[in-house]
């Protein structure tokens, strides 16, 4: 004989499974309430109620084609409208079926149009589709609603304001979101997105006050990144280290504060440092064969440049081939790396792929110009420097490099001695220059300036000993004594 239900047990039942529905702790509880919700359907085969909950824990389940069938049965018992649709987005969104969800989202909105759950949902359903900006109208309708609640309005000003973010529409992203920080101005996470807003409008200073209001709230390894790279973002490298050391120190598997670090370390010449950093940022995936994102290939060329600074040049090598996308950072840094090794036909033709991709970059054209006269072909040389100086007639390198081309024809040293002289106008920093000036000095028999320059270049930071010692242009100088002296001053330490 079967057991006849009472109504009571069955809302029990029902109470029960509603409970599960909105929040389970596991399958097996699921695949147990499923149970039920079957023996419900059998015990009252018209219960839409019953259908609804064995369609809910379909979804769950990942049984999407029972699922869909139980939910539409319930709908044709006459079934709770809303829940159905709601549970049926749900089920075509997991399924990838955006477009469908949608549909249904849209039906759960009619039978409750002030309903804020529903119109989220709508909203996430959008972006998934890719459609941002029907996105955005939902939840700007949604402001309007008479009903809303301030932590309700609260929560879609934020989404608002997030979602012109991620569309790069930086003002209006601000303004949302200050409106949202206006109704609860303790929200920490706010600072943070606030701060990028104001860094992509290139407000770096104001970026910098909110990132690190969020890192001293609240020092999680996001926001101690966030301050990071605001730091980098202003060119403060060394105000950058301690806050990315502390997020990955928090988080040792947090990729990109190990990148920003090796970018960190790279801006301050600490090579070895920037290296390990660089290696750390590769840990989960060392030859980029899974990640193959930004972050991989920045990782990659920053560990590639330090490994070059440090003279490892095989090895910076193997890193940049690595980069086998045609991304111009890559083809110039190979050519660099070979040009350091003195491959310079092989480095020709990297530099020459980099200036294919941006014929108008300056440094492209120097190094495709250095590369020429180092392959015994200065002619050309000079035709891709002076192009460089052509496009940017600040840029000192190309006027010191034109100058070493011309410095070797005797009749042409007058004008080699502008251009070294203009690069030193425009970096008074770059000692092979006042070298280069001292040296045509020296060859015209003009000691007293050749010794000045000498001097200089030596103050500069010029510390190339080998080539004075080698270089013939200084051979009129070598038994002056002034020049003595600055040999002994600069470079013999013991006498120091």
């Amino acid at each position: 004989m079967s057991h006849i239900w009472k109504d009571e047990e069955i809302t029990s039942f029902k109470l029960l499974l509603r409970k599960i529905t909105n929040k389970f702790d596991s399958e097996e509880e699921v695949k147990e309430a499923k149970l039920v919700a079957q023996l419900l359907t059998e015990v009252n085969a018209e219960d839409p109620e019953a259908w609804y909950f064995l369609g809910a824990l379909n979804g769950i389940l990942g049984e999407f084609n029972e699922a869909q069938k139980n939910l539409l049965q319930s709908l044709e018992l006459e079934g709770n409208k809303f829940w159905n649709y709601v549970e049926l987005a749900n089920v075509f969104m997991k399924q990838g079926n955006f477009k469908e969800a949608i549909q249904w989202g849209y039906k759960a909105q009619e039978c409750d149009p002030e309903n804020v759950f529903v119109c989220h949902k709508l909203a996430d359903l959008h972006m998934l589709d890719g459609n941002a900006r029907k996105a955005i109208k939902v939840l700007e309708a949604l402001l309007n609603v008479k009903s809303i609640k301030p932590e309700e309005k609260h929560e879609t000003l934020v989404r608002i304001g997030n979602l012109y973010l991620r569309t790069q529409r930086m003002k209006k992203a601000l303004g949302y979101l200050k409106e949202a920080q206006k109704l609860i101005p303790q929200d920490e996470s706010l600072w943070g997105d606030i701060g990028h807003c104001l860094s992509r409008l290139g407000n770096h200073e104001d970026a910098l006050v909110e990132f690190k209001k969020a890192a001293d709230s609240k020092p999680s390894p996001s926001n101690l990144y966030n301050l990071g790279n605001a730091y980098l973002g202003l060119n403060q490298p060394e105000k950058s280290i301690a806050p990315l050391v502390e997020a990955t120190r928090k988080d040792p598997g947090y990729s990109i504060a190990h990148y920003d670090l090796s970018l960190a370390f790279l801006k301050m010449k600490k090579y070895p440092e920037g290296a390990a950093a660089a290696i750390a940022a590769l840990r989960s995936d060392p030859e980029m064969r899974l990640q193959r994102t930004n972050l991989g290939l920045g990782a990659m060329n920053n560990l590639g440049l330090c490994l070059m600074n440090l003279g490892r040049y095989k090895e910076a090598l193997e890193c940049f081939r690595r980069n086998k996308e045609l991304l111009e950072p890559t083809f110039f840094n190979t050519g660099l790396t070979l040009f350091r090794m003195k491959r310079y036909e092989e480095a020709l033709e990297y530099f020459l792929n980099a200036l294919d991709i941006s014929p108008d970059n300056p440094e492209f054209l120097d190094l495709v110009g250095q590369t020429y006269a180092e392959l015994g072909k200065p002619k050309i040389g000079e035709k891709y420097l002076r192009r460089s100086i052509k496009i940017d007639p600040e840029y000192a390198l190309s006027y010191y490099d034109l100058g070493l081309i011309l410095a070797k024809f005797k009749t042409r040293q007058p004008e080699a001695l502008r251009c070294f002289m203009k690069a030193i106008k425009l970096d008074p920093s770059l000692g092979w220059a006042y070298y280069s000036v001292a040296c045509i000095h020296a060859l015209s028999g003009n000691k007293e300036k050749a010794l000045n320059f000498l001097k200089q270049a030596l103050e500069k930071g010029f510390r190339e000993k080998k080539h004075i010692d080698s270089d013939s242009d200084m051979d009129s100088l070598r038994k002056d004594k002034e020049f003595k002296e600055m040999m002994i001053k600069y470079f013999d330490r013991s006498l120091n």
